[in-house]
């Protein structure tokens, strides 16, 4: 999905909640507060004011947002009812095609977790390099206190936001220019 900043700052309110929708994980309430913010300036303001309706919330708020999110391989991903953008995320390091090993490993983090902290165990994906890091990530993140882990919660959800709006309305990752348009050394 690739927008541009002037049609969101243009279109009706419902058009631009439509757009922004899939950038916050089933949580059109965060992406109507932040359209107040409009116009936007850059892919950055749009992460920005969408971040700032979630940390401006109480924290019962902000557990319900977190709980919006699917597991990891879980319920949601076997059944296919994911968002497209999770779906996205999760598809890049395999979690569709695990290992019963890993499959069952996973499971039962899944459960430790949301038995310890009452949510699914959110991870910015596009910033681990490959599952055994996420194994690694999620043991430590396990560990955690309540509070420590509610606000590494909260920053997971900005960086996968701001890397969202950077997909959506910003210019492609270096990685993801052509090597004919990169500039030489």
């Amino acid at each position: 999905m690739t927008f541009s900043l002037s049609t969101l700052n243009t279109v009706s309110q419902k058009d631009a909640l439509a757009m922004i929708e899939p950038l916050v994980e089933k949580s059109p309430w965060v992406a109507a507060a932040a359209l107040t913010e409009r116009p936007f300036s850059s892919d950055k303001h749009v992460a920005k004011a969408l971040v700032k309706v979630i940390l401006s919330e109480d924290m019962p708020s902000q557990v319900a947002l977190f709980n919006a999110h699917p597991e990891l391989a879980g319920a949601e991903a076997k059944a296919g009812v994911m968002t497209k953008e999770s779906t996205s995320e999760q598809d890049r390091l395999g979690l569709m095609h695990l290992s019963s090993q890993e499959a069952q490993q996973l499971a039962h983090l899944n459960s430790a977790y949301k038995s310890k902290f009452g949510h699914p165990f959110i991870l910015a994906l596009h910033r681990v390099p490959d599952r055994e890091a996420l194994f690694e990530i999620f043991e430590r993140r396990l560990k955690m206190s309540e509070i420590e882990e509610h606000t590494a919660t909260l920053s997971e959800i900005a960086s996968v936001i701001s890397a969202r709006c950077r997909h959506a309305f910003g210019d492609p990752l270096p990685s993801q220019v052509p090597n004919t348009l990169k500039n030489p050394e």
